[in-house]
């Protein structure tokens, strides 16, 4: 009797007992890279001019940053390998084939996505999220501190706000199990989290 009512309740029944929403709207993801942009301009130029000279610090930028044939193509560049790292992790850490991954433009904000077609572990879904911000943006600023290139700290913020969506995401999952699970949302940013029914 009771596996008679157990497989008359639809599945979609029984999984949302173990499944939240961690989306969030592209307003929400807009205003916290404006504020990361704002946040990371000022502590990372702030403080890389006073260790080597706000003027050596714009005098560089001025050449370099400013110029659109330079930052357009790295911006351009940077965004699909941004997806090409997610992709990357997705298949080391998450144990998923490139028949598991897909690949598309999100025509809301004009950029190109990648996303597992099935739910991976929090833990994997977090490093794979966290990939680009740490590769692209935060390793290049720290870089460029070291070895006194404006370039590299200019496009490492760059990436690190690039990587805002993500970094917002990852705010949001901070509590969240490893061993739970994690799927990209269809519609909106960030994702559906699988609890695990056997967690103890």
């Amino acid at each position: 009797m009771d596996q008679q009512i157990i497989e008359e309740i639809p599945e979609e029944k029984i999984l949302s007992e173990y499944k939240t929403d961690y989306s969030f709207s592209y307003t929400e993801s807009n205003t916290f890279s404006v504020l990361l942009f704002i946040f990371s301009f000022v502590i990372f130029i702030g403080l890389f001019g006073f260790i080597w000279g706000f003027s050596h610090t714009w005098t560089v930028a001025e050449e370099f940053i400013f110029n659109v044939y330079i930052t357009i193509p790295v911006l351009i560049i940077g965004i699909f390998l941004h997806e090409f790292l997610h992709a990357i992790t997705l298949l080391i850490f998450a144990d998923v084939k490139i028949s598991n991954l897909k690949a598309g433009i999100n025509w809301i904000s004009f950029t190109p996505y990648i996303h597992c077609k099935h739910p991976i572990k929090v833990s994997s879904y977090k490093i794979s999220t966290f990939a680009p911000a740490l590769l692209m943006g935060i390793i290049p600023t720290l870089l460029a501190f070291i070895i006194n290139s404006v370039p590299l700290l200019f496009f490492g913020i760059l990436f690190i706000v690039t990587a805002g969506s993500d970094l917002f995401s990852l705010w949001k999952l901070r509590k969240v199990k490893g061993n739970y699970f994690a799927s990209d949302h269809p519609e909106k940013a960030g994702c559906v989290i699988f609890e695990n029914p056997f967690d103890i």
